[in-house]
């Protein structure tokens, strides 16, 4: 053996070893990530672009909006970005967040983005914890979480648009609205297609807002976005903030783009059924029977085990998430997807045997049980930048410019508290430690190529824009 060998083989062990210790689920002390200090901050700059992230814990929205862009602009030549995306956990107050992001970026950066999950935001610098619990408002502390993306670049047209449901006849037509004038802002026309459309909807119109953007750029331009995050909602674009609207922006770029669309559930169940009743966005009746009675057997009663221990429905949340339902869609090239819902009964009595969703499924259309592991979703959401480079055919060991991610807040929520925090580690491993935000949605929209875009649960999205050169 070589002398020059003996280094080598010393660097590998090592690195082995760190592997081994920082994957293993048997810790012997519990692992902690803590957000990156400002002074170890490395950002990427890459010709013609500038990428930055930011993030702040501060409840006065002034100063967290100053640390958050502080934090992002730090070292750039451009203090005044092309874009920024924000999301600020639910609670927060968004109207001054966005008054104060203005009046720092003046009136030239187009804004994009909403609210994420009470409990927490994400970037590359790592897992910003908000409130220690979700779903009720009664229950959110006065902590809250911010971050910040910005983009400055000669390669990429970035446009917004938003808007207020009830200014409009209807949701499709806000939408329609919303669409055309991203694509106005970024100095384009209804024929000129974006690469990609970013959505930002308040809940329970998602299905509505992607009929309208695809009733104007047809249904082949990839749709990704996600539900703002509750359990109180707000989207903002520009100077306004919607309780009941919608945040969108367009991409036009010559550089490699890349995104996916996934759930990380096992298909294999047997079981299936048709759906014969449904309310809104409640499942009523399953082949004809009622919804909850067919779910439970599926699932050999365990929801009513559950909540007859109890006395709490929302207890068996767990159990309902990593069972999900779904519906598949076969493209004309014969490729099957995967749209999931999440479902938890309608009636915390159990008196009404209706099952919810946050999504609108048809009379007459199949849906079927899945099942999952916390560990599965998690390597699931550590490898989103991986899939997303290869649909854009970018080599996976490629850096990309940065990353847009949106995780369903409900696969965070069974994911352990003590694994969460890895969640940013995961991404930047696959993502060669390039810029990303991400929210914490409440519904997830996306794409599927030959079919269109669709809204569900449970769900991943991310975007990687690369460089010059990466196809």
């Amino acid at each position: 053996m070589t002398k020059r060998a003996i280094p080598v083989i010393i660097l590998v062990v090592i690195l082995v070893g760190v592997s081994i210790l920082f994957f293993s689920r048997r810790e012997k002390e519990e692992f902690r990530l803590v957000p990156k200090e400002r002074t170890t901050v490395k950002e990427r700059s890459v010709m013609g672009t500038e990428v930055g992230t930011g993030w702040s814990t501060k409840e006065n929205p002034q100063e967290a909006v100053e640390e958050a862009v502080g934090m992002a602009l730090e070292g750039k030549m451009s203090k005044k970005p092309d874009f920024a995306i924000i999301y600020a956990s639910s609670g927060s107050d968004t109207g001054a967040i966005l008054s104060e992001v203005r009046a720092l970026f003046g009136s030239e950066t187009k804004i994009y983005g909403g609210t994420s999950d009470s409990r927490a935001v994400m970037t590359d610098k790592g897992f910003i914890r908000a409130a220690e619990r979700g779903y009720e408002p009664a229950m959110m502390e006065a902590r809250r979480g911010l971050a910040v993306m910005t983009i400055t670049s000669k390669d990429i047209i970035f446009g917004v648009g938003s808007a207020d449901f009830s200014a409009y006849p209807s949701v499709q037509e806000a939408s329609k609205a919303a669409v055309l004038n991203a694509i106005k802002s970024a100095g384009k026309s209804q024929d000129d297609l974006p690469n990609v459309i970013l959505t930002a909807p308040t809940r329970g119109v998602e299905e509505e807002v992607l009929e309208g953007i695809e009733e104007t750029v047809g249904n082949s331009t990839p749709v990704l976005g996600g539900t703002t995050g509750g359990p109180t909602f707000a989207a903002f674009a520009e100077n306004m903030v919607y309780n009941e609207g919608v945040s969108l922006a367009v991409i036009y770029t010559d550089l490699p783009v890349g995104w996916t669309f996934e759930g990380g559930f096992d298909v294999t169940d047997p079981q299936a059924g048709v759906v014969t009743k449904v309310e809104g966005q409640a499942i009523v009746e399953i082949d004809n029977r009622p919804a909850l009675d067919v779910y439970d057997e599926w699932l050999d009663g365990r929801v009513g085990e559950l909540c007859k221990e109890t006395g709490r429905p929302d207890l068996a949340r767990t159990l309902l998430i990593l069972h999900p339902i779904y519906r598949k869609y076969t493209s004309p090239d014969g490729q099957d997807y995967f749209l999931f819902s999440h479902p938890w009964p309608k009636d915390n009595t159990m008196k009404d045997r209706s099952v919810l969703t946050s999504t609108k499924i048809k009379v007459g259309e199949k849906i079927y049980l899945s099942h999952g592991t916390w560990e599965t979703l998690i390597n699931r959401i550590g490898n989103l930048p991986r899939h997303a480079k290869l649909h854009g055919d970018m080599g996976v060991d490629t850096t990309p410019i940065f990353g847009i991610g949106y995780i369903c807040a409900g696969v965070m929520g069974v994911i352990p508290e003590t694994e969460r925090e890895k969640l940013p580690l995961l991404i930047n491993y696959a993502n060669n430690d390039a810029p990303f935000i991400a929210g914490l949605t409440w519904g997830e929209q996306g794409h599927f190529p030959g079919i269109g875009s669709k809204h569900g649960n449970l769900l991943t999205g991310f975007l990687v824009i690369g460089d010059k050169g990466q196809r």
